[in-house]
């Protein structure tokens, strides 16, 4: 007879007794996994269930980790397996202190029963991923995984192709060679000379001396950091994008007399340098991997006045991006590519958009993806949030490190919480997101505003803005609801708690509701239970509205990826397009109907078509579970069931009958695994033409 933990929420554990006897396919789900001291008994169960898993081998130790803050802990990041097979999306975080295990984070994969034998080889699914996107094989050999989907578990592999100029993870069908998803990898002795950065600053630059010249290796600091300088060559520049070439001693930036003059580089090379300051100073951590891995910044991937006959892909690539690219291939280190930015008046009226390494929290925001592909690596994958955690964190520590080794500020060189801002003349005109007012860049600052199956960036603004509060204070102004924040002057008590839940606790498929425990118990362990510190993260989230996912809700908000209002071609104007989400809690929801609602302007009921992402509907209609599989579909296969944790999506294109505004609410009933009903309703949406 064995034990087996089948199902752990966010404060219950369900031991069921397994008399030697294989769950049936039907019994599969995943289960989130939130356990810390402050639960009764359900850490200790979880703890148990862990050694266990670990002896048989269902678990499997990835790494150990040193713990720079608390000298008696160390932290194993573990992963799970299913008969030999590694679960994508199946980790855990165990931190252990001296006396005993302290907190279990992740996501385990339950009840599986089938067939781990794949009928593809592994060359064949190698061909097979890139086949499936019109690719070509890119990367080392395909892994065989186990993959969960809304649709419930896939023998898949998980390879790599280059597209244009990107990288993708493919999951085909390991028998098969069916797509099954997708998603972009990208989301990257010593002497010290001169030189002037981007707005004419001094900067000492770290460099090494070769061949009577120097080159932009530094060599002060312990780890390396290179930066490179791809003269304008985008050919090279999509090659080492896409891993099919390498960075070479010849790529590396060079200057003859160790005086600086490109300001690019400079930058560069200089923020990478702060930013490992940053990391060590702060958190004790080295560098992006805590083992000094070197650190890889490249630079000029094309030509500035090349940009007027240049593509859009090139121009949205190498000219107005910054990127991170994570180890594979044959290059295993990874890096990071800045883009040229444009010239005066080529993205708007007055207009220069600089460098894209003159913006230190934009070095910083690249290379803190980096830490997270070696800590968490939110993979957004299949857990529809982990995309813009990544984007959030990398946000966090990009103002961060502003905020460190900058005077705050409104004006170039200068810290506050608007990433980008040093991007171009005049300031901010070139802003990407702003942490303390997500709306002054078209960003929600709260959960009811997301939108999922979008662009992860849109997103990214709901957990920046709890870190935001939880230093300055304020109020959200969606909920309305007050955070008093432990301010500016112990701004690092919430860097390190936030710092702490990104590399040692949270995991791939971490939730916006599990990262609102993961930082809440960093503040525990840092600082203690009722500090200043938890009492602000707590209040945070509860202001931006994320709250522990125990029972399913939806919401309805702008979709960006559709743009403005009148989008729908050939749709009654005006027309809107927007976002549903609906989020299952502990337990996966089998859904069994599901209704939009429509208002005018007085808030009387609208009776009216509506287009979904496969079909039309009638708003205040009842509809399927069958509908709902095949619209729900944005970030994800279409289900009739929603796992636990995570998120079904689709857009709606709707009218309101020739009138210019009103509301819409969508409602969604379900039965979840342990038997209980549910009936939720999002919050109403206000609609407006503009004027």
């Amino acid at each position: 007879m064995r034990t087996v933990i089948l199902g752990v929420s966010l404060g219950a554990v369900i031991v069921a007794v397994m008399h030697g006897q294989t769950p049936a396919a039907s019994q599969a789900k995943p289960v989130a996994v939130a356990a810390t001291r402050s639960g009764d008994g359900v850490l200790r169960a979880m703890d148990a269930q862990v050694d266990l898993m670990l002896r048989t081998r269902d678990l499997r130790v990835r790494d150990v980790m040193r713990d720079a803050d608390l000298a008696d802990r160390r932290h194993e990041r573990l992963d799970q397996y299913y008969r030999g097979v590694r679960i994508e999306g199946g980790d855990l975080t165990r931190q252990i202190a001296s006396d005993g295990t302290v907190s279990v984070f992740g996501m385990l994969h339950t009840g599986l029963d089938f067939d781990t034998a794949p009928a593809l080889s592994v060359d064949e699914a190698r061909a097979a991923a890139a086949r499936a996107v019109n690719g070509q094989p890119t990367g080392g050999d395909a892994e065989l995984v186990v993959l969960p989907l809304s649709d419930g578990y896939h023998l898949a592999y998980r390879g790599q192709a280059s597209i244009g100029f990107e990288i993708v993870n493919v999951f085909v069908d390991a028998n098969t060679g069916t797509l099954l998803r997708q998603y972009r990898e990208s989301l990257n002795e010593g002497v010290v000379g001169k030189g002037k950065g981007t707005y004419g600053d001094d900067k000492k630059v770290s460099v090494s001396p070769m061949a009577g010249a120097f080159i932009a290796a530094d060599a002060l600091r312990p780890a390396a950091i290179t930066t490179y300088d791809l003269k304008g060559n985008v050919g090279l520049a999509l090659n080492v994008a896409n891993r099919l070439a390498l960075l070479g001693p010849s790529d590396i930036a060079v200057d003859t007399d160790n005086d600086w003059t490109d300001s690019t580089v400079v930058d560069a090379h200089v923020y990478a340098g702060w930013y490992y300051d940053y990391l060590f100073k702060r958190f004790g951590r080295r560098g992006i991997d805590d083992r000094n891995l070197r650190m890889a910044i490249v630079t000029h991937p094309a030509r500035l006045s090349d940009i007027f006959t240049a593509s859009p892909n090139v121009v949205g690539n190498f000219y107005l991006n910054a990127f991170a690219q994570p180890s594979g291939g044959p290059d295993t280190r990874g890096f990071v590519l800045f883009g040229e930015g444009a010239p005066l008046n080529f993205v708007g009226p007055g207009i220069e958009v600089k460098p894209f390494s003159a913006a230190l929290d934009v070095v910083a925001h690249e290379l803190t993806h980096q830490v997270t592909f070696a800590t968490a690596n939110f993979s957004g994958f299949p857990f529809s949030e982990g995309g813009a955690l990544h984007e959030g964190f990398s946000d966090i520590f990009g103002v961060s490190t502003a905020f460190f080794s900058l005077p705050a500020g409104s004006g170039h060189l200068q810290a506050d919480y608007v990433i980008g801002k040093d991007l171009s003349v005049p300031t901010g005109a070139f802003a990407i997101r702003n942490l303390a007012n997500p709306a002054a860049t078209r960003d929600p600052d709260h959960y009811t505003g997301r939108v999922i199956g979008g662009d992860p960036h849109f997103n990214s603004t709901i957990p920046s803005h709890a870190f935001f509060l939880a230093i300055e204070g304020g109020t959200n102004r969606t909920s309305g609801r007050t955070v008093q924040g432990v301010g500016a002057n112990n701004r690092d008590q919430i860097e390190k708690a936030f710092f702490r839940a990104l590399t040692m606790l949270l995991t791939s498929g971490a939730t916006f509701a599990q990262t609102r425990v993961a930082t809440i118990q960093a503040a525990r362990d840092l600082f203690g239970s009722g500090s200043a510190a938890e009492r602000a993260i707590t209040q945070a989230w509860d202001a931006v509205g994320v709250a522990e996912r125990t029972v399913p809700t939806v919401a309805l908000g702008p979709n960006p990826a559709f743009g403005q209002n009148g989008v729908c071609p050939g749709f009654p104007q005006p027309n809107w397009v927007i976002g549903a989400t609906a989020s299952a809690g502990s337990a996966t929801l089998r859904v069994t109907n599901w209704t939009l609602n429509l208002f005018d302007s007085a808030g009387g009921s609208i009776q009216t078509s509506f287009l979904g992402s496969r079909g039309q509907f009638t708003s205040g209609a009842t509809n399927t579970a069958a509908a709902f599989a095949q619209t729900f579909i944005d970030c994800g296969p279409g289900s009739t069931s929603i796992a636990a944790q995570s998120d079904a999506c689709s857009s709606f294109c709707i009218s309101l009958n020739g009138q210019r505004s009103g509301g819409a609410e969508l409602l969604l009933s379900g039965v979840d695994d342990t038997g209980r009903t549910f009936s939720t309703a999002s919050a109403r949406i206000v609609l407006a033409a503009p004027r």
